[in-house]
Parts: structure tokens; C-alpha cells; sequence
């Protein structure tokens, strides 16, 4: 047990079991706690039953709680009970900091410190209050004074601890602000109500891409965040400050005034989303969880270059087709996942990403190699810092073809070690139900390349191959790596050295080919073919691995749910790993796939008809001609330099060093190495308008500052570069 001595002198008595390995579980604290979250919603209750009965029986035990809770709160232990971590107290009466903890993970009501307003208290305290509530009643019940001490020492002593964490503007951050202008409206405390809307406002500046995503880059969080957001317009709507208010005055105030994104941000819930209407499992984002989004019915592709990610898609009803390629930095609630995809098609995930779990097997979910991406060297890929983000580079962007739509994509940041990370991804779409991708991902740096492609979560389905993989493998762990089982989801270790990533794949069986070969996913409603045209002597993997999802949390059912993957090898210090991908729904349709240098040919059938589609991947050209009478060219790139912005009236204009074509899209390159892609609404001359907020503008002497997050400065030149739509 852990024995604590209160401020007032009563000893506070923590028991728990320990078990053979050290941990310590706090059952009977744990029974306390829920409780304590029972108790106040009878609180609110009990309150709200009076307010329309006037029933003493009710008013009394709602004012019993909340005078119980005030005479208890100054005892009440500062408690680290971060999940799976040992506990640690701390002196009641202590405010931040806490030795060895990070803001807010300190808490002396909740179990984490963005919660320590009791506003479920507060909002009891309220009905209490405004029914003209006599408090007197309690003085033969608990004491005298009662509503005093619920203000006093429980109400404002909670802000004032919360207040005391510096401000550090999480997702996490907006649910404290609501609740400081929720407590500050019903105290009749202005300063409280200040403090809230002022670090709301000052959030809004400091956390969003200029494309209206969270910084996080996760739907998940993204939606609690704008929802937090929400909370707090809602919390403050309608305030005015009391007369004798001397500071800046608030009048019926309405804040959604004040979140000039928020539509964009809005856009991004309802747009992350595959057809089926279920959220993109970007990051840390919950596969499945929330309601489907209603849908158009009819794909369409999304450029979200201020976050790094992208979605091609083509295809009506059933037949919608979705290709999504993520290069986004690491901000929070990432994974290592820079160029990987994930492909839907025929109602399904084919190729999938597992998003978010609590689960002992988070570390595999974070890894590289549970993605659809290339690992180096069997390494995850860089964490990356704001300071050195590993953002990737969007080279070439173009969806506006209707059979063909190209992403070029530079993702080298990702691994200090590559000279050269960069994915080639041409969606064609040949009719309704009939679409393929060509992907081509060429990596130089390091010794070994691993190509990884992960069928479906939702269901293990079967597994074909055109080459023998006949030659069991026991374990692809690299001798400095670790093969230990994970005790929770703090056991990530992304380095490998005690859990590597590649201990997660079993059931491994390996084959060797220079020659074209295919692997077919088959599922019960669709399935994949994946044609490969592979360097000599690749060695190529089948595994089973934990897919994660269906266990629903579960750590005792996570090994009974696995996907299907492949992992193609190449050893040396270049790799070119070339694919089409072809969904089909109940047999294949591409009747071959081969090579003429840097040219692939496909034949297939089309209403009848023998049809070929020939694409050259030259350089840094790209072009496509079909027997079926479309064509396709990248378009003549022009580039100069960026001269100035105006963003002003809702338009958002860069003006260019000259006169351009008509063009659909603009590039920015940044002195630092990073990118930006923007839809061009409409040009004249040397201006083009954009259809959305750039997030930054430049002043007269060309020193570009970021208003949007990351909030990068530069004073060297920006390069632009277009490409027209002539050859197109």
C-alpha cells in the first residue's frame, strides 16, 4: 500500500497488488474512481430534478455532494495515472511543475489535468444556484459556509490548478478552455472567461495547416479537435462582460467569428473519407469507430498538400476506385508511413493501413513495415522534429485527366540514409469498375530494400502467387534486433533492438525470381492481383501479421486476426521496384503486364475488344497512350521565381516573376527543401488566383512568414513551377 499524509493531516491509504513482474494495479482506487464519475453525474441530476420540483429531498443531496467534494478537494493527492505507467504523488497543495512529468500529466481531480475544472460540479452549484437553493440547510448536514467553499475551494482552486500547467496547445487543450469559460460564466468571473477565449484564440493561429488540418495529421484527433473547438464557441455564445469588466469587452460574443478555417477544417471531416464513407485511418486515426459520412456516390480525388497527403480516385457506386499516398511529418500521433498507400476499391480496404489501437501491438502499427512503403535496412523510418521535418515532396501533382491521374512524390526526407525515396503512382481508369495503378518506387541509400504490400484488415481472405514460395523461413529479424513480446502499447520500441517489427510476421514462406510475377488477394467480394516486374534475383516473402482492427482492443484476441502481406527484397544500394495493381470484383481483367525499358505495356479486354495501354516513365517525364483512343503527357514544366501574395477580399493571389499559361496546378519550392502543391482557380498574365488560402504571405521585401502551421519563415527566394496543359 501506499500511505500519503494530507494537508489537513488525515492519512490517505492506497492499496494495491503487485504482480511476479513489479506492475501495480490500484483495483480498489479504480472502484473509487468510477464512483466519483457516478456520483457527480447524480449531482447534475439531483440538482436538475430540484430545479423544477423545488423537493428539498433533491436539492439537499445535490448540495451534499458538492460541499463534500469541496471539504475534501485541498487533500486530494497530485497523481500521475498515466495508463500502463507506474503511479506516482505528489503534495496536494503543490502546483506545477512535478519532477519528471510534462505539463497537465499532474492531477489532482482527474486523471489527467486538461480535466481538473469540476464543471459537472460547477453546472450543479448553477441550478442550485439560480433556483435560490438555502444553502443554510447544509449547516446542521456538513457545515457552514457550504456554497462558499464549493466556490472558493473547490471551483477556483480547480482553475487554479489547471492554470498553473504552462500552455503547451494540444488536442487535448480545447475541452479545458470550454470548461474555464463554462466555470468563469457561472462564478461571474471574467477573468476566467478571458483566460479561456484568449488561449482559444491564440490555439487557432498555432495549430492548423493551411489546407485546414489539425497538425497531427490523424482524422481521429483531427474531429476531436474541431469538436473541442466547437464546445468552446458553444460554452461562450451569447456572453457580455459585466459593466465594471476593465479589460477588453465582450459583447453577446460569438466566436465562430473568430474561426475563419473552420469550414476548411469542417471540409476535412467530411472529405477524409473512402466512398464507403468511413474515415481515411491516416496516423493515429480509429479505423471504423465513427458513423460512416454520407457520401456523393461518386469519387473524387483530394490534394492536401500543407499536411502531405493525397487521394486519386475515379468511379461511380460500387464501382469507385480510391488510391491514397500519405507523406505527412511527424507532429503527434504519427506513424513512420512516409509514401505508403492505401488502396480501396470494390467496397474495401485492398491494400490497408491499421490506423490507431491501444493495444500491445501499437508498435507495429507505428512501424514502417506494417505500412505499404519501402523499409530501409530493416529501420523505421526517421521520427523527424519541427526543426527537421520528414515531410516528404510533392514533385508532380494532376487529377484533372478523367482516365489518368498522376502523383510524383519525393519522400527521400524520411530516411537520413536515402539519397532517393521516391514513388511514381499513375491511376488509370478504363471504365466503370475497371481501374489499375501503375507504381514505381525507386530507392537509393542503404544496403536492403523491403517493399511492403498488406492486404485487408477486415478479413484474411487467401493468398495466390505465380512463383514457388515453397521455403519456410523462421524468423526475417535482423541479428541486432529483438524478439520480445509486448507487455502494452508502451512497449513501441521502434528501433528494434527489444521488439523488432519484423517479429510481428509469422508463417513466413520465401521465393526467388528475376521474372514477371503476380500475387492475388482473394476475399469473399473483391480481390486484388498485384503484377510485378521485379529486379534480377529478388527474393520475395509471404507472411501472416496481426491486422489489429477486428480484435477491438483485446490484447487476448489480437494473434486470432491477421491480413496477408508480401515483402519484396532487393540487396544493394538502388532498387526499382515497379507494380500494377488490379482490383477486380469476381476474376481478374488484365490479361498481361510487361516491360519495355522504362515503358510498361498492359493488355486487357474492353467491351469486347483487345485494348493496350502503354506508359513511359522517362526521367521525370510521364506519358500514356491508349489503342483505346486517350492519351495522356505530363506537360511542359516553366519555372521562376514567386514575387509576391495578396490575400485579401477571399481571394488568394501569387504573383509570378511572368506570364503564364493556363495551367490547373502551381508548385512552390521552399529555400528548405520542402514543397507545396495548389489548385490554380483561374490565371491572367503573371497572377494566379488560388481556390484556397496558401496559409502564408510576403511582405515587400520578399520575406515569405507562414500565418499556418508550421509557421516557417524564409528571406531566400521561393521557386515556382507550373506545368501547362497543351500536351494534355
Amino acid at each position: 500500500e501506499k500511505v500519503i499524509i494530507a494537508p489537513s493531516g488525515v492519512k490517505q491509504v492506497y492499496r494495491y497488488f503487485q504482480d511476479d513482474k513489479g506492475t501495480q494495479y490500484f483495483y480498489e482506487a479504480h472502484a473509487w474512481f468510477d464512483r466519483w464519475k457516478w456520483i457527480q453525474q447524480m449531482a447534475v441530476q439531483l440538482s436538475q430534478v430540484w430545479s423544477q420540483t423545488k423537493d428539498p429531498a433533491y436539492g439537499d443531496r445535490a448540495a451534499i455532494i458538492a460541499g463534500r467534494f469541496a471539504q475534501l478537494f485541498p487533500d486530494y493527492a497530485i497523481r500521475y495515472d498515466y495508463p500502463s505507467a507506474p503511479k506516482k504523488f505528489f503534495p496536494a497543495n503543490q502546483k506545477w511543475p512535478y519532477e519528471g512529468l510534462v505539463p497537465y500529466r499532474g492531477a489532482k481531480w482527474n486523471w489527467w489535468a486538461y480535466g481538473d475544472i469540476p464543471v459537472q460540479i460547477a453546472i450543479a452549484y448553477e441550478n442550485l444556484k439560480e433556483g435560490a437553493y438555502n444553502w443554510s440547510r447544509m449547516d446542521s448536514h456538513i457545515g457552514k459556509d457550504t456554497d462558499q467553499r464549493i466556490v472558493q475551494d473547490l471551483l477556483i482552486s480547480g482553475y487554479e490548478f489547471t492554470a498553473a500547467n504552462p500552455e503547451i496547445y494540444t488536442n487535448m487543450s480545447p475541452g479545458m478552455y470550454r470548461d474555464m469559460v463554462r466555470v468563469g460564466r457561472i462564478l461571474n468571473r471574467p477573468d476566467i472567461v478571458h483566460d479561456g477565449v484568449n488561449r482559444f484564440r491564440e490555439f487557432l493561429k498555432l495549430g492548423f495547416f493551411a489546407d485546414g488540418w489539425w497538425k497531427e495529421g490523424t482524422v481521429s484527433y483531427h474531429d476531436q479537435t474541431i469538436g473541442g473547438l466547437e464546445s468552446v464557441a458553444k460554452a461562450a455564445k451569447g456572453y457580455t462582460d459585466p459593466a465594471d469588466w476593465k479589460g477588453e469587452r465582450f459583447e453577446n460574443l460569438d466566436l465562430t467569428n473568430a474561426m475563419p478555417f473552420y469550414k476548411s477544417a469542417l471540409n476535412v471531416s467530411q472529405q477524409a473519407i473512402f466512398p464507403n464513407g468511413h474515415k481515411l485511418p491516416l496516423n493515429d486515426t480509429w479505423a471504423n469507430r465513427a458513423k460512416p459520412v454520407k457520401t456523393d456516390g461518386f469519387a473524387v480525388s483530394r490534394l492536401w498538400s500543407s499536411l502531405g497527403n493525397a487521394a486519386l480516385a475515379a468511379g461511380n457506386g460500387k464501382d469507385q476506385t480510391m488510391l491514397n499516398v500519405n507523406w505527412s511529418g511527424n507532429y503527434g500521433h504519427s506513424h513512420y508511413d512516409n509514401a505508403s498507400i492505401i488502396l480501396f476499391a470494390n467496397g474495401s480496404e485492398l491494400l490497408s493501413d491499421i490506423g490507431y489501437t491501444h493495444s500491445k501491438y501499437r508498435g507495429w502499427t507505428l512501424h514502417t513495415a506494417s505500412h505499404n512503403t519501402v523499409v530501409i535496412d530493416q529501420k523505421a523510418q526517421d521520427q523527424g522534429t519541427l526543426s527537421k521535418p520528414v515531410t516528404g515532396r510533392l514533385m508532380y501533382y494532376d487529377d484533372q485527366n478523367p482516365k489518368v491521374k498522376v502523383i510524383d512524390l519525393d519522400a527521400s526526407p524520411a530516411y537520413s540514409t536515402a539519397t532517393q525515396y521516391r514513388r511514381r503512382l499513375i491511376f488509370v481508369h478504363v471504365a466503370e469498375g475497371k481501374d489499375y495503378v501503375i507504381d514505381r518506387f525507386d530507392v537509393e541509400g542503404g544496403e536492403t530494400h523491403d517493399w511492403f504490400l498488406h492486404g485487408m484488415c477486415e478479413e484474411e481472405g487467401k493468398l495466390e502467387t505465380s512463383i514457388s514460395m515453397d521455403r519456410p523461413v523462421k524468423t526475417l529479424v535482423p541479428e541486432w534486433g529483438g524478439t520480445a513480446i509486448p507487455m502494452n502499447q508502451y512497449d513501441s520500441d521502434i528501433i528494434g533492438k527489444k521488439i523488432h517489427a519484423y517479429s510481428y510476421m509469422k508463417d513466413i514462406k520465401a521465393g526467388i525470381t528475376s521474372k514477371p510475377w503476380t500475387v492475388t488477394w482473394n476475399y469473399q467480394n473483391s480481390g486484388l492481383r498485384t503484377h510485378h516486374i521485379p529486379q534480377k534475383d529478388a527474393e520475395i516473402f509471404s507472411f501472416r501479421a496481426p491486422s489489429v482492427r477486428l480484435a477491438a482492443e483485446d490484447d487476448n484476441k489480437l494473434d486470432n486476426f491477421m491480413r496477408l502481406g508480401i515483402m519484396q527484397r532487393h540487396t544493394g544500394s538502388k532498387s526499382s521496384f515497379v507494380a500494377i495493381h488490379e482490383p477486380f470484383q469476381s476474376k481478374t481483367w488484365i490479361k498481361s503486364v510487361r516491360a519495355d525499358g522504362d515503358s510498361y505495356i498492359i493488355d486487357y479486354e474492353l467491351n469486347g475488344k483487345n485494348m493496350q495501354d502503354r506508359i513511359s516513365l522517362s526521367g521525370n517525364e510521364i506519358s500514356l497512350i491508349s489503342s483505346a483512343g486517350w492519351k495522356y503527357a505530363k506537360g511542359m514544366a516553366k519555372s521562376g521565381i514567386l514575387k509576391g501574395t495578396e490575400n485579401s477580399g477571399g481571394k488568394h493571389n501569387l504573383e509570378l516573376d511572368s506570364a503564364q499559361p493556363d495551367v490547373s496546378h502551381i508548385r512552390l519550392d521552399f529555400p528548405d527543401g520542402s514543397s507545396l502543391y495548389f489548385p490554380a482557380r483561374n490565371i491572367s498574365g503573371n497572377i494566379i488566383q488560388l481556390d484556397n488560402d496558401p496559409g502564408f504571405s510576403m511582405d515587400n521585401d520578399g520575406k515569405i512568414r507562414f500565418y499556418t502551421f508550421p509557421h516557417n519563415e524564409y528571406s531566400e527566394p521561393v521557386r515556382y513551377t507550373v506545368f501547362s496543359k497543351s500536351s494534355k
